[in-house]
């Protein structure tokens, strides 16, 4: 297949797989990959009603997508959710980890580790991804090539212990940066055929106070502490990965993006 510019419809033909497609990022990615003329497989573990939206979504704009449960750290599942998208389709094009382990263990100090929770957090952030990787590249070699966009964090540049969004949480912090590694070292190892990018967002607006108890004292302390004043949307993420997907990214791989308002510039 040539190379599709941005007309609107770069994915016009392609298929692509995003994990963690029931939450808020992988969902806005899914829609931004839909509305550009992909086939859409959309992988959840336990959000299967937001999942089921952004798929009736795309469906009422005329677009193809559907919906499975995918376990990413599941081998048996992962392996039947990618036979099952290449079935449907006949093909595989993109990748887009977005699946990922976010719990409150995940973000407490050093000094209060829990290594059960350790491990349940890199089985999904890393392994998982490392799985889902695995499975597809063979897909994507039979059909020429292919894009991967893993997802890391910017985390690990906050200064405040208290401040669940402007802190450095060790554990959190060590998942993502592993994915860079995988991300630089996978990108050479299925080079030139398949490239390999990562994105690192920085904090996203959502619901801070209500969800996860970050007062909006420390909401304001975060927001100041970017140059740009706001959080990211979650539609701007999308659009970094379409833009790592796409052929305008042909000539990107083994790159990690910071998507932070200048997050990581101010810390």
């Amino acid at each position: 297949m040539g190379a599709q510019w941005n007309d609107g419809r770069r994915f016009e033909g392609r298929v692509a797989v995003v994990t963690g497609g029931g939450g808020t990022l992988g969902g806005a990615v899914a829609r931004g990959f839909g509305s550009e003329g992909a086939s859409v497989a959309i992988g959840y573990r336990s959000s299967r009603s937001q999942a089921a939206e952004v798929v009736a979504e795309l469906e009422g704009r005329s677009g193809q997508a559907h919906s499975g449960s995918l376990d990413v750290t599941d081998q048996d599942s992962v392996d039947a959710f990618v036979a099952d998208v290449v079935e449907r389709y006949g093909r595989l094009d993109v990748l887009v980890n977005a699946a990922g382990r976010l719990d409150e263990a995940d973000t407490v100090r050093f000094s209060e580790l829990d290594t059960a929770a350790a491990s349940a957090l890199l089985q999904v952030d890393v392994i998982g991804a490392m799985r889902m990787c695995h499975a597809v590249s063979p897909m994507m070699l039979e059909g020429g090539g292919g894009a991967i966009v893993n997802f890391s964090s910017t985390y690990g540049n906050g200064i405040n212990p208290d401040n669940a969004i402007n802190f450095v949480p060790v554990t959190y912090s060590t998942a993502k940066g592993a994915i860079r590694g995988f991300t630089t070292t996978l990108a050479r190892d299925l080079a030139p055929e398949i490239r390999v990018n990562a994105l690192a967002p920085g904090p996203i607006s959502g619901e801070w106070e209500t969800e996860w108890g970050v007062s909006p004292e420390h909401i304001d302390e975060a927001i100041a502490m970017n140059p740009l004043k706001r959080f990211g949307k979650p539609e701007e993420i999308a659009e970094t990965v379409l833009f790592l997907a796409s052929d305008g990214a042909g000539y990107i791989t083994g790159q990690v993006l910071h998507v932070d308002g200048g997050w990581v510039a101010a810390g």
